[in-house]
């Protein structure tokens, strides 16, 4: 489980939730989350406020997710 989806899930929320709150298409946080898709950077920051962490928590430097604890 990496970073992303740990956060997301203490927070309570599901993929959908998230994606609605964001407005953009669930699947879009699925793919992230899978690592099938790289977060642009404009998401980055948006799931990081969204979420209420620093992007630096949820993604590396390259925009990779960070792996979970």
């Amino acid at each position: 489980m990496n970073r992303l989806e740990l956060v997301r899930r203490r927070r309570g929320l599901t993929q959908t939730q998230l994606g609605l709150r964001l407005g953009i298409h669930p699947t879009n946080i699925t793919m992230v989350e899978r690592e099938h898709r790289r977060a642009w950077p404009k998401l980055r920051i948006k799931l990081a406020e969204e979420l209420g962490v620093s992007v630096d928590e949820l993604f590396n430097e390259n925009g990779t997710l960070i792996g979970g604890d």
